[in-house]
């Protein structure tokens, strides 16, 4: 039975993934990919026009991943704003897991928007529509009485995103679930005592 064609484009987004994370963006090549993922040179081609084009929709998809099915589903509940909050900061660790290699969404990401400055931007425009979704939800919190007054929500969003991506830079440097364990500790710890 013949394969759908969305099954070639997500083999072949996936085998890009697991390259650029394993061997980094600029030491894979279009055949690597192609044997990676096992699709010809014209499907691949009739998809990504391009090696960059390509790179773009794998990080695209990844902070799909991340922010749609991630994120968003625990923010935009009815919870506590804090323990919205808190959800998504456990689910960080392993965010959208990659299903061939040991590596994180995140870890790609940090490694392609270092390779390139396009990529950077791209990055930069997704980590900002991140912090303006914690901060609405901030600020829905300050309003409705539920976080203590004196909060700035924009400059707590900020702060957090800095702290999680300075513990991600920190965890590819090995001990990955220790790092985490503290860092989700203190932020836990901060942020439940912003709770009214």
């Amino acid at each position: 039975m013949p394969r759908r064609p969305s099954d070639a484009r997500k083999r072949i987004v996936q085998a890009a993934l697991a390259l650029f994370a394993t061997r980094g963006y600029h030491n894979t090549g279009i055949a690597d990919i192609l044997k990676e993922s096992g699709v010809k040179r014209g499907s691949l081609y009739h998809y990504f026009p391009s090696k960059k084009e390509l790179g773009f929709a794998a990080i695209d998809e990844m902070m799909r991943l991340h922010v749609e099915e991630g994120a968003a589903r625990h923010l935009r509940t009815n919870d506590h704003p804090i323990d919205r909050l808190l959800k998504v900061l456990d689910d960080l660790p392993t965010a959208v897991k990659l299903e061939t290699i040991d590596s994180t969404a995140t870890d790609v990401s940090i490694r392609m928007a270092s390779a390139d400055e396009d990529f950077q931007k791209w990055l930069e425009r997704s980590v900002e529509a991140l912090i303006d979704e914690l901060e609405g939800v901030l600020s829905r919190g300050v309003a409705d009485g539920q976080i203590v007054d004196g909060v700035n929500p924009r400059v707590l969003s900020h702060v957090m995103v800095v702290v999680v991506q300075g513990i991600q830079l920190t965890s590819l440097l090995g001990q990955r679930e220790v790092i985490w364990g503290d860092a989700r500790r203190w932020l836990k710890e901060y942020l439940n005592s912003l709770r009214k």
